[in-house]
């Protein structure tokens, strides 16, 4: 038996108007790209000042669209985690760039802010954290990184 402590994961949130408006759904005929998802857009689009808002159907496709609009490609290098599901790195390899893996914070178990710096090169173009449940956020800490800006 390991001495490690098991890495904390939430439970979701699931109450009944949430139930309520999955049946809803579910009853419509629209399991995607359906009337439902044009709300949620125009209701997104609004509350970020009518920025465009396009929903994806998932987390892998939605970094792979992030990297795709900050043009992201060929020669360009992102900074991730190893602690991941494998799509992480795959959608950049999808888009023709290099993953540069640093490695976690043994405490956090986020990437470790304090190697990502070490890891920049002139090819860097984007740190790609990923934030573990429960577990303090990087994700503000690297969008101030001084090397580069968020796309968007």
């Amino acid at each position: 038996m390991s001495s490690m402590p098991m890495l904390p994961f939430t439970r979701p949130c699931i109450d009944e108007r949430t139930i309520s408006d999955v049946a809803a759904v579910l009853r419509s005929g629209w399991l995607t790209t359906g009337p439902g998802c044009a709300e949620l857009e125009a209701a997104l689009s609004t509350r970020f000042g009518g920025r465009p808002v396009r929903l994806v159907n998932s987390g892998t496709a939605s970094l792979e669209l992030a990297l795709r609009l900050c043009g992201i490609g060929a020669g360009d290098e992102v900074i991730t985690t190893p602690l991941s599901w494998v799509a992480t790195a795959n959608v950049v390899l999808a888009v023709g760039a290099t993953p540069v893996f640093v490695d976690v914070d043994s405490r956090t178990r986020n990437i470790d802010l304090d190697r990502v710096e070490a890891a920049i090169t002139p090819s860097t173009r984007a740190v790609m954290p990923v934030d573990w449940p429960a577990c303090r956020s990087t994700a503000t800490t690297c969008m101030r990184w001084p090397g580069g800006t968020a796309c968007g």
